[in-house]
């Protein structure tokens, strides 16, 4: 079980306030015993259902631009829960497009503001998908929605 232990210091204290004369004594509070039906907090997943896009987070950065000064932008999207394995991973992208190809298994626009990671297939626990591309804007990228794998 998970304990926490809090130890106040009535030294400490006593002398950061002289015109205390009541005697001071040290509290031990601990979680590792149950109170009241709670349960200590666990970072375990209840079910298979209990993901969200908040799961999988997405990074976006310059890199150097392309021989032609077209800018270039790299792309991580990482599942950030270290228990579960997300999929049908969509993203919302605008009208996506790049002046290079982007490898349509890692990240494909499958219609307009709809882009699919890894062309739905499942990310593991802590897994990072990274692409890059091109072209004279950045797009915002937001998840949208994910299944639990």
């Amino acid at each position: 079980m998970l304990g926490v232990n809090v130890f106040w210091d009535a030294a400490a204290t006593s002398s950061k306030n002289p015109s205390s004369s009541a005697p001071q004594t040290s509290k031990l509070l601990s979680t590792s015993e149950p109170s009241r039906g709670t349960e200590p907090y666990s970072t375990a997943r209840m079910g298979p259902d209990d993901c969200s896009e908040e799961d999988v987070a997405v990074y976006q950065n310059s890199a150097n631009p392309l021989p032609s000064g077209i800018p270039t932008y790299t792309v991580q999207i990482v599942n950030v829960c270290g228990g579960c394995r997300v999929s049908d991973v969509h993203v919302a992208c605008g009208d996506f497009a790049s002046t290079e190809l982007v490898d349509p298994g890692v990240f494909q626009r499958v219609g307009f503001n709809d882009c699919i990671v890894k062309g739905g297939q499942p990310m593991e626990p802590s897994e990072t998908v990274s692409f890059q591309y091109s072209n004279s804007f950045s797009y915002p990228l937001n998840v949208v929605s994910v299944s639990c794998a």
